[in-house]
């Protein structure tokens, strides 16, 4: 990624951050409106989580098909870049739980189901750890990252969405916060986890071209 991509994407990054803080206005029928605002950094975590998921089995399926180490590498980084994600959702949301609700965890539907998603993750890279066959590994963990490709959308947002939550129903965000959310926080968001997964492809094909001279 080029010097100026990153400064751009720094810069619009900052941008977000501060018309969220600094010029969004109150969130309506919360119980802290001012402080609701940190919706708008908690939203885009959770979506930056499901993208990187899809991506982690994007190259899951393609090693299935393929059998290219470097495609297994980049489903391993990907889950790691959902996992993160949704380490940053949680926090955020806990945050959002103190302020509205006194409480940082109150095991709600939502958190308890995104709880289960991280421990499925955790497992993951468990499992990744226990095979000792490089391919076998690479095979057993694109299935299994298919499968958390799946449960994170249902998990994090289809399951719970049906279930008594404390999560308001009736919370109004105006078109404002839709901008903050979608022009704002989510695009570099965006690119950072990009940006993060294109350093770990330059680290894992590097690792896996040692190996094949040691070997």
């Amino acid at each position: 990624m080029k010097k100026e991509l990153k400064i751009g994407i720094g810069l619009w990054m900052l941008a977000g951050l501060a018309y969220v803080f600094l010029k969004l206005p109150a969130a309506k029928n919360f119980a802290n409106p001012e402080l609701a605002r940190i919706v708008a950094l908690h939203l885009p975590c959770a979506y930056v989580a499901v993208i990187a998921s899809w991506m982690s089995a994007w190259h899951g399926w393609k090693y299935l098909q393929k059998r290219e180490l470097l495609d297994d590498a980049k489903s391993a980084s990907g889950a790691a870049l959902a996992l993160l994600f949704c380490v940053l959702t949680t926090a955020t949301g806990s945050i959002f739980a103190y302020i509205q609700w006194g409480s940082f965890w109150n095991w709600d539907p939502r958190e308890t189901s995104v709880f289960m998603l991280m421990l499925i993750y955790c497992s993951y890279f468990v499992l990744r750890g226990s095979i000792e066959d490089i391919e076998k590994r690479a095979a057993i963990s694109a299935v299994f990252g298919i499968f958390v490709a799946v449960m994170t959308p249902l998990l994090g947002y289809v399951i719970p969405k049906y279930m008594d939550s404390l999560h308001p129903k009736n919370a109004q965000f105006g078109p404002s916060y839709r901008m903050a959310i979608y022009l704002g926080i989510l695009p570099p968001l965006l690119a950072l986890m990009f940006w993060i997964q294109s350093i770990a492809t330059k680290l894992d094909r590097a690792r896996l071209a040692l190996e094949e001279v040691d070997y």
